[in-house]
């Protein structure tokens, strides 16, 4: 069953002979538990594409559908409720609170919604990630691969339906960078969610159900409708 379509979705950024295309016409489906990766240069729309699934940023025509809810007929709030419990996000760059806690960080989501924190659920995914030891360490206490694995945490923490992942081993070495995939891939799993991630590294594409290749802002391979 297809949890996320995207249906001719276009972006272009500016106007006349500035205007830059960064998505055109795309139509791509992602099933339910499935793990796909979009790979292709820089400047290929991978980036676009992404922020459009989440609802950051909007298409200039296009829809996306996710989980039966066309996202852009939303009004504003109701988009900021489905970026806060729907979707999960991961980035290259850590943006841990460096005030907070490993533990803080990873249900700040929560308290930012009014939503309580399942503590058996906090000490399963800390767990899983090799994280509950240090869950009362500072990001700074941390190594890089450390924090990334907090990133993780916080983007399950509220149960979302769809993981969105932008290089989020970008920042790491080698063999971080194994770690935090195996984790991921494993977390994403256990708990039955959807991941979706960018990457232009073949070694991390080949790890996922199927890739989508994007070039020049269009579908160049991959599951186009």
């Amino acid at each position: 069953m297809s949890i996320v379509e995207t249906q001719g979705l276009c972006k272009v950024y500016g106007a006349g002979e500035t205007a830059v295309n960064a998505l055109r016409n795309v139509n791509i489906r992602v099933e339910k538990g499935e793990f796909v990766a979009i790979s292709g240069a820089s400047g290929s729309g991978k980036s676009t594409l992404l922020h459009m699934l989440g609802a950051v940023d909007q298409p200039t025509s296009g829809r996306v559908i996710v989980d039966g809810i066309d996202v852009f007929r939303r009004k504003e709030n109701e988009l900021a409720v489905f970026r806060r419990r729907k979707v999960g996000f991961i980035f290259q760059f850590y943006n841990l609170i460096p005030v907070l806690t490993a533990e803080e960080n990873v249900t700040l989501p929560l308290k930012l919604d009014g939503q309580p924190v399942d503590r058996e659920y906090l000490h399963d995914i800390l767990n899983t990630l090799g994280m509950w030891e240090r869950r009362k360490h500072l990001p700074n206490q941390l190594s890089g691969g450390q924090q990334q694995r907090i990133a993780v945490g916080r983007a399950l923490i509220h149960k979302p339906s769809i993981v969105l992942a932008d290089e989020p081993t970008g920042n790491l070495d080698t063999q971080n960078s194994r770690e935090i995939m195996s984790l991921l891939k494993s977390s994403v799993r256990k708990y039955g969610q959807t991941l979706i991630l960018i990457t232009h590294d073949p070694s991390i594409a080949a790890q996922a159900d199927r890739v989508i290749f994007m070039e020049d802002g269009a579908v160049r391979g991959g599951n186009q409708l």
